[in-house]
């Protein structure tokens, strides 16, 4: 199972010793104990060479050299009916008396449904036509944990413990050229449980400048010599076959991802003013990626703080503001750059939260949400059925009317023409979601 690493660590003070303890013969899941040892005495492999034990094969790529996919997590669970208010139904009024959008202030989509005022960044690009917003988008069973239900959306699966997340999964069915290795990216020092897969190198970062290799600060002024010594190793070692070439193969393309990252990005410069939040910061990161040469499809960027229990009409303004203006400057770039047209973004939360607001001028954890698809591809408008306010499932939650894996399942087959039942493991009704 891949994991993210933001820099490669190397602390040992002969990298040789590292390899004699490697180069008797083992199998992988001996590979595994036996590098848990070797962090465990202060040696410190980087995650990326652990990739290779649980499965060999080239690093990733999709179909599309063009095309490319960010994905945007609202973490904690945004509230869907003040983010997508339905400003001419009493029933949301009568359950909100401190909380709901008013409706003279929402930013009307239609006679019914408008968003909250602090998203104009995002009303001017559906007013383009460039935002499809699906309506109440949930699964069967719906739970109310962060954990799980952030489980079942990473790996799109109702099964508990599933090893691999849906976009793990779709780079490894669509393996491309091997020196891809930045074909998928998380914008983050954790690796999202979305992009864990079998046999695919997904590097994770906070900001480009902060991903290399890094060596034993104790070391002063011979951290180039140790990175040179370890890349000769690598070279040297991988002859060997068994646990020690596997460490060799992918320490290299450990090493010569901070080599491309740094050949390949630099002349950039956004033709866009983005705000200073942390969730523009990635946004912009994820622009530079995708941009460059590196040949980058896949960006995945998490931003938090919905979980509003308390406080929500004092919290949930500033977030949806946040979200808003990083992704208006995010495609105001992209559009200066005619690229518009090829970056999807999906945006999505682990669930929304209760119809009725609670008496600390919040909301719980409820069921179905909007989920938004942005991009110059996108065909634009509301989609699926606007969620009963009056018809609630049996714990007065809105009931789901479009399951998650319908929008995958689109973005799979008609964005990466790739088949969904390769990653999915069913079938699920696409949407209109492109032209």
């Amino acid at each position: 199972m891949t994991r993210g690493v933001e820099s490669v660590n190397v602390r040992v003070d002969e990298p040789v010793e590292v390899a004699r303890q490697l180069a008797a013969p083992l199998s992988r899941r001996g590979f595994v104990s036996r590098g848990i040892a070797l962090v465990g005495l202060g040696s410190v492999l980087p995650a990326a060479f652990v990739r290779a034990v649980f499965a060999e094969g080239t690093p990733p790529g999709v179909t599309s050299k063009r095309r490319a996919l960010v994905v945007v997590q609202l973490g904690g669970g945004n509230d869907g009916l003040n983010t997508l208010v339905p400003y001419t139904d009493g029933a949301y009024y009568d359950a909100r008396p401190r909380l709901a959008v008013k409706p003279e202030t929402a930013l009307h989509l239609s006679p019914t449904i408008g968003l909250h005022p602090e998203m104009t960044g995002l009303k001017a690009l559906y007013d383009s036509g460039q935002v499809g917003i699906v309506q109440g988008v949930g699964y069967p069973n719906p739970n109310r944990s962060h954990f799980r239900s952030m489980e079942i959306w990473h790996t799109a699966s109702m099964a508990e413990h599933t090893s691999t997340g849906w976009l793990g999964r779709l780079l490894d069915a669509t393996r491309f050229e091997q020196k891809q290795a930045w074909r998928a990216v998380n914008i983050g020092s954790a690796l999202a449980e979305s992009l864990t897969s079998q046999a695919s190198f997904v590097p994770a970062l906070t900001s480009i400048p902060t991903y290399t290799l890094n060596t034993d600060p104790r070391a002063r002024g011979q951290g180039d010599r140790r990175v040179t010594d370890w890349v000769r190793l690598f070279a040297q070692q991988a002859a060997y076959g068994g646990a020690l070439a596997m460490v060799s193969e992918t320490g290299t393309k450990a090493y010569q991802s901070t080599v491309d990252l740094r050949r390949e990005i630099g002349s950039y410069q956004p033709l866009a003013n983005y705000p200073g939040t942390a969730l523009a910061t990635a946004l912009r990161t994820s622009a530079e990626l995708i941009t460059s040469n590196l040949g980058t499809g896949i960006c995945y960027v998490s931003t938090g703080g919905f979980d509003s229990h308390s406080g929500q009409d004092n919290t949930q303004p500033a977030l949806l503001r946040a979200v808003s203006e990083a992704v208006s400057a995010f495609y105001a770039d992209l559009a200066a750059r005619g690229m518009d047209q090829d970056v999807l973004t999906v945006m999505w939360t682990e669930f929304g939260r209760r119809v009725k607001e609670n008496g600390s001028t919040g909301t719980d954890h409820g069921t179905a949400t909007p989920l938004f698809v942005i991009g110059g591809g996108v065909t634009g408008g509301l989609y699926g059925e606007t969620p009963s306010l009056r018809n609630l499932d049996g714990n007065g939650d809105l009931k789901h009317s479009t399951d998650f894996r319908s929008v995958y399942a689109t973005v799979l087959e008609q964005w990466f023409a790739t088949d969904p039942k390769d990653v999915l493991g069913g079938s699920f009704p696409a949407l209109p979601l492109f032209a």
